[in-house]
């Protein structure tokens, strides 16, 4: 026989069947059916199609009913579980021509498969998430969801393993959390967590309704391992539940830099590289070498260049994403949108120790390196296409040619909102709070024209007044981050300002998206210098004849357009700004608006506040409370249980609760605690035990006899003496290990 035909025998001879099935593998299977349903329901912020949750939801019953009927009917586990690849194989094959059909994709049914494959997963890796509708995605989610549910069958139920469930349901867990470009859902892990947490209580149910019974003398070593186990697994559940929970807090409060979402507590990096993802390349520079030099150029402009790497155009609530992109390998003849006045400027960069597929050049460009490199037609986006693109910029010496746009004020302030070629840049998603829409419409509400109106949402949030630059970004998740940056905090950095203005020109009909790149630098002879800290975001607006232009709402980071204020000699240039800091009070404490004024700096919205990090100092203190909290809770309610016991003043109170005690502690030691009178017990359970235990024990044992059936208790003795001394002679005789979990996790108070 088998490891697994034995594991599953011995699983199957354990406990009394229902309708001929065993309970545990009853229990066990719906508990891991339900877990695994909760661990499917993890994936929603990767997908905007909810149609996989009740495919993944049948799916799973299915191969979970197949599991426990081929254990009814005595299969073999390896039996059961090649059924189950099969049932999932004839599953995926049906819902893979399906999808092929709706997606018109040809050839015979193996092709039509293969290709299904290779299309989905370029949905996949090119689009941002939350993905899109699509059935071939959906197709791959059910696959994987019921690929992953096998697994759980088989260390749960066959190997007799439930404390590792965590890994199949860490594994669908663990997807959206690398790959979405902001902070998962609180609620995932706690779908996650209950899911795993009901695995490792059926168990111990199971377990702990064995104990109840007279098992078999052969059967003893067996019943202590499957003791041990359940030990383990709420050890298990005590133990890794709160650490994780720490570790997820921790994840969130701890900074590192590069996203530019607005669904983030504080910038951060990202996950894996992506090309959906601009701010990814920057993520080791902004921390590690955040004060290093990262490039220098010259250009003819004496206020510097604001040198752009990506745009991003569609936006929900959990931020900007960039579209996806069809790259063209011939330069732009001309600049989408741009019929008014511009400069044509020849920018002369070299770069350093920076890697990036996105090459850092003012907007608009028109020429590029030579070699393996590629045009965004749409956003004139260059990008690279080499095998080692991650690094294409490293070392990189260029020179290039951009149209940058030039309003004059005067004519500029009565241009009409434009029609940019990507339609997706006037999109107002509809889940917008009502209190943003409100809020927008009543800075505006005055304004005549698209500019004015644009104009009036960037002084408005400029105002030294009203809003401070923070690199702790208000709280909340979704909209409720720039909700509260609109109407509550006013504290924020970059990407809030940006992702607002952006916004609320949008609700005003203004096409907008949000750009990255770095701000000027710090001119230095006739040479600009650019730290990894002068990254930034910044949006930018459509008008007609004009195309994209800029507008800049973070004061204190750098000076706002000419062409966006009404009195320009009064704006102070953007190179008198470039190479200052922001001073550290702005990052920890509400600065007076004449610090805001006096000081406006273009930094980094990497860089940190001075003093210490009290937020983050008392969630992780409250973290660790929690954890404590948790991890005494059972030796404590056991403690107290143990002292009212035997603090009884009634004295056949006190010997019933002394008896329940000695049984408690045979429970808590992984022990069974054998059947019949308390005469019975005593002879069945006192070789387990020295001499001095079995004295005490036989003492426990006569007066709980005399108790039940005697007209008089007689001289009961020192009863709570007696159980001290049956508890450590218990303990003497077990394992560091038993002992540590009869203390800390006893399991009597699951019997």
């Amino acid at each position: 026989m088998t490891n697994l035909e034995a594991s599953s025998g011995a699983t199957r001879a354990r406990t009394r069947p229902v309708f001929g099935l065993d309970r545990t593998v009853l229990s066990t299977g719906i508990a891991i059916t339900l877990a695994m349903v909760l661990g499917s329901l993890t994936l929603i912020p990767l997908t905007a199609d909810r149609g996989y949750i009740l495919l993944a939801g049948l799916t799973i019953i299915i191969i979970e009913a197949l599991s426990m009927t081929g254990r009814w009917i005595r299969l073999t586990a390896w039996v059961v579980h090649v059924l189950q690849v099969l049932v999932l194989l004839g599953i995926a094959i049906g819902l893979g021509l399906s999808a092929s059909h709706d997606l018109r994709v040809g050839g015979s049914w193996i092709q039509q498969l293969w290709r299904l494959y290779l299309q989905s997963s370029v949905t996949v890796q090119t689009e941002a998430a939350p993905l899109p509708a699509d059935v071939g995605v959906r197709w791959l989610i059910v696959l994987l969801i019921g690929m992953v549910t096998i697994l759980a069958d088989i260390l749960v139920i066959t190997l007799e393993s439930p404390v590792w469930a965590i890994a199949p349901l860490l594994t669908i867990y663990i997807i959206p959390a690398l790959t979405i470009d902001h902070n998962t859902p609180w609620w995932t892990f706690v779908l996650m967590a209950v899911g795993y947490l009901g695995v490792l209580l059926a168990e111990q149910l199971a377990l702990s309704r064995r104990w109840t019974r007279n098992l078999s003398a052969d059967s003893a070593s067996s019943r202590r391992r499957g003791a041990a186990g359940t030990a383990l697994g709420g050890l298990g559940a005590g133990v890794a539940i709160p650490a994780l929970a720490l570790s997820l807090l921790l994840g969130s409060a701890l900074p590192t830099f590069g996203s530019l979402d607005i669904d983030s507590a504080r910038p951060r990096g990202s996950g894996p590289l992506q090309l959906t993802d601009p701010t990814i390349d920057l993520q080791k520079n902004l921390t590690q070498q955040s004060n290093s030099v990262v490039l220098r150029y010259s250009t003819t402009s004496r206020t510097g260049e604001y040198l752009r790497l990506a745009s991003l155009t569609r936006v929900d609530s959990s931020g900007w994403h960039m579209n996806a992109v069809n790259l063209s390998q011939d330069a732009p003849t001309s600049v989408p949108g741009l019929n008014a006045a511009s400069t044509r400027r020849t920018v002369s960069v070299q770069i350093g120790d920076f890697g990036s597929e996105y090459l850092p050049a003012p907007y608009a460009p028109l020429t590029a390196p030579t070699g393996d490199w590629a045009w965004d037609p749409t956003n004139l986006m260059v990008i690279s296409t080499a095998n080692d693109r991650t690094d294409a910029t490293r070392g990189l010496a260029y020179s290039v040619t951009s149209m940058v746009p030039d309003p004059d004020l005067g004519t500029f302030s009565q241009a009409a909102a434009g029609t940019p070629a990507d339609k997706g840049a006037t999109t107002v998603p509809q889940d917008v709070p009502e209190a943003i829409l409100k809020l927008t419409h009543s800075i505006t509400a005055t304004e005549n024209t698209p500019v004015a109106r644009a104009v009036a949402i960037q002084t408005w949030l400029r105002d030294p007044r009203r809003f401070q630059y923070s690199t702790t970004a208000p709280p909340g998740d979704g909209y409720q981050v720039l909700t509260n940056f609109l109407t509550r905090t006013h504290s924020g950095y970059c990407i809030h300002f940006a992702s607002a203005m952006a916004l609320m020109a949008r609700i005003e009909g203004i096409p907008s998206r949000v750009s990255v790149g770095f701000l000027p630098g710090t001119q230095q002879g006739g040479r600009w210098s650019v730290k990894a800290s002068n990254m930034h975001a910044w949006p930018e607006l459509y008008f007609q004849g004009y195309g994209w232009v800029r507008f800049e709402p973070t004061a204190a980071v750098a000076s706002a357009p000419a062409w966006s204020v009404e009195n320009p000699d009064s704006v102070p240039s953007s190179s008198a700004s470039a190479g200052t800091s922001v001073p550290s009070t702005q990052a920890s404490s509400t600065p007076s608006p004449s610090a805001s004024t006096s000081a406006p700096a273009n930094t980094a919205d990497s860089s940190t506040g001075s003093g210490i990090p009290w937020n983050i100092v008392w969630r992780i203190a409250l973290a660790a409370l929690v954890v404590v909290a948790i991890a005494v809770t059972p030796m404590s309610v056991r403690a107290l249980r143990r002292h009212r016991r035997l603090a009884a003043g009634d004295p056949s109170s006190l010997v019933a609760g002394a008896w329940r005690e000695v049984h408690d502690s045979w429970t808590d030691h992984g022990l069974v605690w054998p059947p019949g009178s308390p005469r019975q017990q005593f002879d069945a359970a006192s070789h387990q035990l020295g001499e001095p235990g079995s004295e005490a024990l036989h003492r426990l044992a006569m007066a709980e006899e005399r108790a039940r059936y005697a007209r008089s208790l007689g001289d009961l003795g020192e009863v709570a003496t007696d159980v001290d001394v049956v508890r450590r002679a218990l303990r003497s005789r077990e394992t560091p290990r038993t002992n540590l979990l009869a203390r800390w996790l006893p399991a009597s108070l699951w019997h």
